[in-house]
């Protein structure tokens, strides 16, 4: 009997798992090593923490947390896009293994509202946190009080990417309130107190003056959106957006302030579609475009006579990418504004891009027909009236030796059309690249839109000749025999090509032109497709 005992002592020595610590020693060393940065030594924490417990939902509410901080780190899309699907993997399973597990929650709800919002997990985001929120305000304590705070916080920048202000201002209030820090002085609530919000003459004052003033009466929104206007004047913008959304969050019927914003936001994105960022994120110029429309559809909603408000929409509606689906809109904001009775100066400006509005929207019959009945006659004569006459530039500004490139762009798209204009020796070798429109420049690899560059130059002096994309017209760029290391090239062939993607339509063309360079001039002109139907190339020695 004793050694049968004993055996089953042995037996389940052997078979109960050895517990070194407890989970909350775990999570607060992992919190330790986040804390000083070291993310991946918080994830081999709690990738221990998770073999001895891995039925715990609060190990895996923190496993997915540090996953996500991993990705917000990460340098590269594609590293990023990896470590967010694996942080919503440990999350997800800390849900499903306990619902009610606020931590879980919590935390998926903030991965949730700062990832980009194309990933679609904005709404789940939001209903983990206001269940957070709920369990506190049913059942207040001071744990559950400490998550609610962050989680309003939270609620506050979700909300506020969805549009709904007025939500953002009410979780934000509600953090204001539990937040000891936060909470309004007594100055501040006799500021507020005062009745409806000061409108300050920005002419008036300066930049300095402004943030005083607010320091003063830091909850006073008029001083506020004349601060982020006087910001976006002097290029800081931001400043301005961070300054006008906070007057936003703390007035959600404040129409200058959303006017302002919009401005703001409008100006800064100007010559900026298509920038470095694109190479981590090929959607944040649409989500940008998107949230412009929002802010100033929100201005124009709330003060619908103010004509300058139509005004700053119109000029967005008709110069936004046509997905935004604001080009009407857009024409009619510029004719109540042109019709109504506005200043001269607002009224002629109106008039100017009212001008470029039904242009557009004239385009839009052409493009449809070259899509739907290309193969019929009349698509032929869409592209003659597209296309420009063909002008010799002038060169004598020019130094010598070099080789002028000349081309035209005979068909325009939605958008302006990508293109690469780059040398070749004439066996195939790459020499450099003259020029490279922005986006395809800056996704390089992400998003080759150009196929042929994109292979033969690997991107290599992507970086030095991207620049803001071209449109329909004639266009010049002068190669001066240079390689990629600033060395002139030797006498003997080489080959110009020429490469557009126009987009929504998918349309394209490549061409080429054979150039001598020697002791003669050579001259060589191409003459085909519709697309890019002239190029000429010229070695002046």
């Amino acid at each position: 009997m004793i050694r049968m005992m004993l055996l089953i002592l042995l037996v389940l020595c052997l078979t109960t798992p050895v517990i070194s610590k407890p989970l909350t020693t775990y999570i607060s060393e992992a919190q330790d090593a986040a804390a000083a940065g070291k993310l991946e030594q918080a994830v081999e924490i709690m990738k221990t923490a998770l073999s001895e417990y891995p039925d715990s939902a609060t190990a895996y509410a923190y496993m997915g947390l540090y996953k996500g901080m991993q990705a917000g780190e990460a340098t590269s899309f594609l590293e990023a896009g990896v470590l967010t699907s694996e942080s919503f993997g440990f999350l997800d399973k800390a849900v499903e293994l306990d619902a009610r597990n606020l931590r879980a929650r919590y935390c998926r709800g903030l991965v949730g509202v700062k990832v980009p919002e194309f990933l679609g997990r904005l709404d789940q985001a939001i209903a983990d946190l206001e269940f957070v929120t709920k369990a506190y305000e049913t059942s207040p304590n001071e744990d559950k009080q400490a998550l609610a705070i962050q989680a309003y916080a939270l609620l506050a920048e979700g909300y506020g990417k969805q549009g709904k202000t007025e939500r953002a201002a009410e979780a934000l209030r509600k953090h204001d309130e539990l937040a000891p820090e936060t909470q309004l002085s007594e100055q501040e609530q006799a500021g507020k107190a005062a009745g409806e919000p000061q409108e300050v003459e920005v002419e008036q004052l300066s930049i300095q003056d402004l943030e005083e003033r607010l320091a003063v009466d830091p909850r006073n929104v008029g001083l506020m959106t004349a601060l982020g206007k006087a910001y976006s004047d002097a290029g800081k913008f931001q400043a301005a957006e961070e300054v006008l959304r906070k007057a936003i969050a703390i007035d959600s019927t404040y129409a200058p302030a959303y006017k302002q914003l919009g401005a703001a936001m409008a100006v800064s994105m100007r010559g900026q579609i298509y920038d470095e960022r694109i190479h981590e994120d090929t959607s944040w110029a649409a989500d940008r475009a998107f949230e412009i429309m929002k802010v100033l559809d929100r201005a124009v909603e709330l003060a619908p006579d103010d004509l300058e408000a139509r005004f700053l929409r119109g000029v967005m509606g008709i110069n936004l990418p046509f997905f935004v689906g604001k080009l009407e809109q857009g024409i009619a904001d510029l004719e109540a504004v042109f019709n109504g009775d506005s200043p001269p100066e607002l009224k002629a400006q109106a008039g100017y891009y009212l001008g470029m509005g039904y242009q557009r929207k004239g385009m839009t019959y052409w493009r449809k027909v070259l899509s739907d009945y290309g193969d019929l006659p009349i698509a032929r004569m869409v592209l003659e009236g597209m296309q420009p006459p063909v002008e010799k530039p002038d060169l004598s500004d020019y130094s010598r030796p070099l080789v002028a490139i000349d081309f035209i762009i005979a068909f325009q798209d939605e958008l302006p059309p990508q293109v690469a204009v780059w040398v070749e020796t004439e066996t195939g070798d790459y020499v450099r690249t003259i020029y490279v429109s922005g986006f395809s420049g800056h996704a390089k690899e992400v998003q080759p839109v150009l196929p042929v560059w994109a292979r033969t130059s690997d991107f290599v002096d992507a970086d030095a000749v991207t620049a803001a994309s071209i449109d329909l017209g004639e266009h010049t760029y002068v190669w001066d025999l240079t390689d990629l290391e600033g060395k002139i090239v030797a006498t003997g062939n080489y080959v110009i090509k020429v490469e557009a993607t126009f987009w929504p339509s998918n349309k394209y063309q490549l061409v080429a032109a054979p150039i001598k360079i020697g002791s003669s001039e050579d001259r060589v002109v191409i003459r085909e497709g519709d697309f890019v139907p002239y190029l000429e190339v010229s070695y002046l020695p």
